[in-house]
């Protein structure tokens, strides 16, 4: 089984069942993979002496599976540590081999043998643990299983199970693909690897320098069929073959493994959401349809009208439609009232190299076997002007520390649409053609002066001059300090959630917390906002376990102390009263890993709430202190409300960060229900009322697709309407709001900010 938590760390929870009993491998949900090089496995099991097959003990019998599945991995391989000393615990980033009662906390489930417990950052594992039962007498042999007393489990191949796991394998029999493997959910007289498991591993592991991710070519479409009638599922793909796919109904797994397939005399049951989930050794991307199935044809119905364009001589121009009904549909173009061309199963009409003679009223008729739909006209307007380049936004000089991520931004108008080329020293960069330049890990070698020159037919502009510093060794890194989240707490909603990461790649040591749930201050003559929420209670969570609940702050009065000390040393506005009925928690060191921390209202009362998150630590930070990494929030917003994130970059430097608001992909990666499906986001200044940047849909910039994937998991698809942006920022408060574009609907939106490394 697998478990779902947001926003950077999904842990899922493989376990193999006590009982006997052409490609079909099967991956982990999100195809998730370790980066290339060794994955390095602490081995921590008692010690017994001899094995029934003669192996020296419970360690050594490990390494010999270990060693069985290195000899279908190339480009990552197992590396064990004999009699670790690590430290045990689960999302402390260390991979845990041992025996134990129950599964870091949790209750082993009836029959279960063992259990992998991974964690994944987006499509990477970056830790996975595998506990043994000791419910169970174990030993070690091969061949059949046998029934003779004093044990009742088979050591070695339930280990070389759950090394599969830890590899990203899944259970081939739970979806739908009966074979001969090791990997099939219950342990029976298979021994060692089958054919079936050793193609699973040479897949995710094969050598992949100059391989591509896959990408959605082709993607699935809605479709209406008639109960009874034939539906063909197809999907196109580009990248580096070979490919797998995996095919789901409500996100429940088919035992379908094909590109595509046609699903023959079409039932209600057959109804619902269908996702194919392609993926390669370098990643993995998923399309998703809705199949509705009715009991006779259904006339067309126009859902979104053609759009009016306007374009110069030369350009391609797109019309688009969207329509509901039984399929198959039929669309028949027409200019001025007259047929365009022949009908098509198309709901696009691309006019290519338009010229005047293509101005005109364009409109299209939708049938099908139920009828047909008119839609409306929409004007195509041929221009002759065209604009010079202007600069609308520059590249600003930062300072960084070496290392960093830099990101410098600017956009031009003109008429037609510029492009863009880079120059560093006035010397050009080979590539950089986007209106942002990122410089990953930027040194002393990458200082320098920056310009940008856009050109289009009409002209070109080159924007000022940005200048990259470098910062000497030693200077205090940026980081988040602060974080938080404003919303609203609606009727029927008991709590919401808000996820952060204590960590950062380097660090050591422990990190001290105060987490805080405002609302009486809020509505107090401090701030003076009416609505807030009345009696907020918030509880910290290292997922799963609960580490402390506050209801009203001053209670119990141990608390205050820590409390009033992490307010004083960080300049916090502080609660309007001592007895006020918001909610504070002070942890003096939290262990890098994920936290989450859940605020509800005592009362069941709703209102408006600030939950925020601090890292109260005192002294130096120097690169090695661990820092707050991320804040997230799953919520749902009305068409005409926002989710607003708050974060705070202390130190010296600049620091670039990744802000997001998913909705689209919540819907295609994880099948959640009523996403938002057009969120954006504007940045804003700590107590400026107009944002200086922001982003309705990410466009599918190949340098932020890459500097999402360092940190979390990737956007549906490039043509997403999901909001992504990437932004260097001086040290100073700053705001995000989340909302549906204008004119859109609401729904559940995950609202995001990462630090960039």
């Amino acid at each position: 089984m697998s478990h779902f938590s947001f926003p950077a760390l999904l842990p899922a929870f493989l376990a193999l069942a006590c009982a006997s009993g052409l490609h079909a491998f099967t991956t982990t949900t999100g195809s998730a993979v370790w980066p290339d090089g060794p994955i390095v496995i602490n081995l921590q099991l008692s010690p017994k002496a001899p094995l029934s097959d003669g192996q020296a003990n419970w360690n050594a019998a490990a390494a010999t599976q270990l060693a069985a599945w290195n000899q279908h991995l190339v480009r990552s391989t197992f590396l064990w540590v004999t009699d670790s000393t690590a430290p045990v615990g689960n999302g402390n980033f260390a991979n845990n081999v041992l025996f134990a009662a129950d599964n870091f906390g949790r209750a082993f489930g009836d029959s279960t043998l063992a259990v992998t417990s991974s964690f994944r950052i987006g499509t990477r594992i970056i830790e996975a643990d595998v506990t043994f039962n000791t419910k169970y007498s174990w030993d070690s042999y091969r061949g059949p299983l046998r029934a003779a007393a004093g044990f009742n489990a088979e050591f070695s191949r339930v280990a070389l199970h759950e090394f599969g796991h830890v590899l990203g394998l899944s259970h081939p029999d739970q979806a739908g693909q009966f074979v001969s493997a090791v990997m099939n959910s219950t342990a029976g007289d298979i021994d060692g690897l089958t054919d079936d498991d050793k193609a699973g591993a040479a897949f995710l592991y094969a050598a992949n320098i100059g391989a591509i991710a896959p990408a959605i070519l082709i993607p699935l479409g809605d479709q209406s069929p008639v109960r009874g009638d034939s539906v063909e599922f197809s999907v196109g793909v580009s990248g580096t073959a070979p490919f797998s796919y995996q095919w789901r109904r409500n996100n429940v797994v088919q035992g379908v493994s094909t590109a595509s397939f046609v699903l023959s005399n079409i039932t209600a049951a057959s109804a619902g959401t269908w996702t194919v989930t392609v993926t390669n050794s370098r990643g993995s991307a998923s399309s998703s349809m809705l199949l509705t199935v009715t009991d006779g044809f259904v006339a067309p119905t126009i859902t979104t009208q053609p759009a009016a364009a306007t374009s110069l001589p030369g350009r391609n121009v797109v019309f688009g439609v969207a329509a509901t009904g039984s399929t198959p549909r039929l669309y028949q173009w027409r200019k001025d009232g007259a047929n365009y061309g022949n009908s098509s199963a198309s709901d696009t009409l691309t006019i290519a190299d338009v010229q005047a003679s293509d101005a005109g009223r364009y409109s299209v008729v939708v049938s099908n076997n139920g009828g047909a739909a008119t839609s409306a006209e929409a004007v195509l307007t041929v221009s002759a002007s065209s604009v010079a380049p202007a600069f609308t936004s520059a590249p600003t000089s930062r300072t960084v520390s070496a290392g960093s991520t830099v990101v410098f931004s600017s956009l031009a108008a003109g008429t037609p649409t510029p492009t863009y080329q880079w120059r560093r020293n006035s010397t050009l960069i080979s590539g950089a053609t986007w209106p942002n330049l990122v410089l990953s890990r930027a040194d002393l070698s990458a200082a320098g002066t920056y310009t940008c020159t856009a050109t289009n037919s009409a002209g070109s502009a080159t924007s000022n001059s940005a200048t990259l510093s470098i910062a000497p060794a030693g200077t205090e890194p940026s980081r988040l300090d602060g974080l938080s989240v404003l919303t609203t707490l609606a009727t029927g909603e008991p709590f919401f959630t808000v996820a952060t990461v204590i960590g950062g790649a380097g660090t050591v040591g422990l990190k001290p917390l105060l987490v805080r749930a405002s609302g009486p201050t809020l509505g107090s003559p401090l701030f003076g906002i009416p609505g807030t929420l009345p009696d907020p209670r918030l509880e910290l969570f290292s997922p799963p376990t609960s580490l402390a609940t506050n209801d009203n702050w001053g209670t119990p009065a141990a608390n205050v102390p820590g409390i009033s000390a992490a307010l004083a040393s960080r300049a916090i506005f502080p609660f309007f009263a001592a007895n006020s009925r918001d909610a504070a928690v002070y942890n003096s060191g939290l262990s890098a890993g994920n936290y989450t921390v859940q605020v509800g209202d005592t009362g069941g009362g709703t209102g408006l709430v600030l939950a925020e998150i601090y890292d109260a630590g005192t002294g130096a930070f120097t690169a090695t202190t661990p820092r707050l990494v991320s804040v997230a929030v799953l919520k749902t917003v009305p068409a005409d409300g926002l989710v607003t994130l708050g974060f705070n970059i202390g130190g010296t430097t600049a620091k670039t960060v990744l802000i997001r608001a998913l909705g689209p992909t919540l819907g295609a990666l994880f099948s959640l229900p009523d996403t938002m499906p057009d969120p954006r986001v504007a940045l804003f200044a700590a107590g400026a009322t107009t944002p200086f940047a922001g982003n309705d849909n990410w466009g599918g910039d190949a340098q932020i697709l890459a500097l999402n994937n360092l940190v979390t998991f990737p956007p549906a698809s490039a043509a997403s309407r999901d909001a992504i942006m990437v932004i260097t920022l001086n040290p100073g408060g700053y705001t995000v709001e989340a909302r549906p574009v204008a004119g859109s609907a609401g729904g559940s939106v995950l609202a995001e900010v990462y630090e960039l490394p």
